[in-house]
């Protein structure tokens, strides 16, 4: 069988989840919707927000830098007619938050990116064009001096701003608060910029928030809502909203002995200042589909197929899956294809599992490989016969047994079902959805798969893919 492709991890403009409705809608939207706004695209890592916000400006008129190939972009994509017309009234910017987090004040990094992009842009050439480009060089340099200003004042906290407003105007009188003047500034700059339309606006989509440092991600939030709240601007930021939380929560304003769960609602409430306007990015709704579709084997992905029928058995998050796709190749070179149908579903069963735990759980993977039997272990937990010791009473034994978090061996894993007990310790475990979280990163998702098939999982028939070249490269 050739060697399949490997699949790269990077964003693309190709939608392969289904976006197609969503985003006309937010396209939309961020035409028309009152300008200052925010727009949060909100999902788990590995959920697709690149893809989704590439997707995005690129619905917009603004073109990802996929000819340097860190975006991918199939070869027939051209810009349509109406993509070309938004050019012209649209800036769309994009902003690694996370390159410049070492920076002492974040938003001065943004505003210098932006002075950066902004002289390449369709919108914003074609209107200085009768200017001339040194009319275009001095008002981009507007830009970099609002930095300097900011960088110079440093960026004080939003919660100060009030304070100080009532001290400048006590000493200064009527004059205008330094915050004031260099918001104006901006909103004067950006204005003369775009083209002279009722509706043209620039677009900073942000993206990797959630990877900053704490204090650098809470200062490019200060600095958005300080200084980036004007006319004609739209942001969209792209984030995994716990990440982000639980980033910020030792920066937001709070006392001392505040417990970790309010400091948790107290950064929650503080996000959601500054971004009412949330979007969460949908799941994929058929998992087994979008990883049997990266398959080159039309064979194997119809014997995985029937094999997982209706069974939940895979992380729905595309990231993972592609990576699930990426391992599932190399093992399957480990072991000779069957012939007989019945025999290709276990299978492939067998294949998905040693690929699952090798790309998932090193620690398993590890004790596995050093000892065969180690799969018993693995199987009867999965069978809901190895929870780990309960601290509660005995009395409550009819009652469900939630948390099934396996022995030691298993740390902080879970399974993705319940087990309810029967009462009687001679009959098999009674199941039931466990309705996890499907963000949680501590979920077993093959357990189900295991246990569906139990019967036909052998720990020697292992044996192959734990040994092969394939599987320990």
């Amino acid at each position: 069988m050739p060697n399949p492709a490997f699949l790269d991890d990077l964003p693309t403009l190709d939608d392969k989840l289904n976006w197609n409705s969503e985003l006309d809608r937010l396209s939309q939207h961020i035409q028309q919707c009152p300008a200052p706004h925010v727009l949060g695209i909100h999902g788990d890592w590995g959920s697709g927000k690149t893809s989704f916000m590439r997707q995005l400006q690129w619905r917009l008129g603004g073109e990802p830098p996929h000819k340097d190939g860190s975006v991918f972009c199939p070869e027939n994509f051209k810009l349509s007619e109406p993509q070309e017309a938004l050019q012209k009234e649209i800036a769309t910017i994009w902003f690694d938050a996370w390159r410049y987090q070492n920076e002492p004040v974040p938003v001065v990094a943004l505003l210098q990116e932006m002075r950066r992009q902004m002289a390449a842009i369709p919108a914003v050439v074609e209107k200085f064009k009768k200017f001339g480009t040194i009319a275009l060089r001095y008002t981009l340099d507007s830009l970099a001096d609002v930095g300097k200003a900011i960088g110079f004042e440093g960026l004080p906290s939003a919660e100060k701003i009030e304070k100080l407003g009532e001290r400048w105007e006590k000493e200064h009188h009527a004059q205008g608060l330094p915050t004031d003047s260099i918001r104006s500034h901006l909103h004067e700059t950006i204005k003369c910029l775009l083209p002279d339309s009722k509706v043209a606006r620039v677009v900073v989509f942000i993206d990797d928030l959630d990877r900053c440092n704490p204090k650098a991600a809470f200062r490019l939030l200060e600095g958005l809502k300080i200084y980036l709240s004007i006319p004609n601007c739209v942001f969209v930021l792209g984030m995994n909203e716990r990440i982000l939380i639980d980033a910020i929560r030792e920066e937001v304003s709070a006392p001392k002995d505040t417990s970790v769960d309010e400091l948790k609602l107290r950064a929650s409430h503080y996000l959601e200042k500054i971004c009412t306007d949330i979007h969460r990015l949908s799941l994929p709704s058929k998992p087994d589909e979008l990883l049997t579709g990266w398959f080159r084997d039309a064979e194997q992905r119809q014997a995985l197929l029937v094999a997982m029928a209706d069974v939940c058995c895979l992380p729905p998050n595309p990231r993972r899956l592609k990576a699930l796709a990426n391992q599932w190749a190399r093992f399957a070179a480990c072991v000779p294809f069957p012939t007989e149908d019945q025999q290709r579903n276990v299978w492939a069963v067998r294949v998905l599992v040693a690929t699952y735990i090798h790309q998932f759980h090193r620690d398993l993977w590890e004790r596995w490989c050093f000892n065969e039997e180690f799969w018993n272990e693995i199987k009867a937990w999965c069978m809901g016969e190895r929870e780990k010791p309960s601290s509660e009473s005995s009395q409550s034994s009819t009652a469900e047994k939630i948390a099934l978090r396996g022995p030691e061996w298993a740390g902080a894993l879970k399974l993705i079902d319940k087990v309810v007990d029967s009462g009687d310790s001679q009959s098999p475990p009674i199941w039931k959805p466990g309705f996890v979280n499907p963000g949680d990163i501590e979920i077993f998702w093959i357990s189900s798969l295991i246990r569906t098939h139990a019967d036909f999982l052998v720990a020697s028939d292992f044996v192959p893919l734990l040994k092969g070249s394939g599987a320990t490269l």
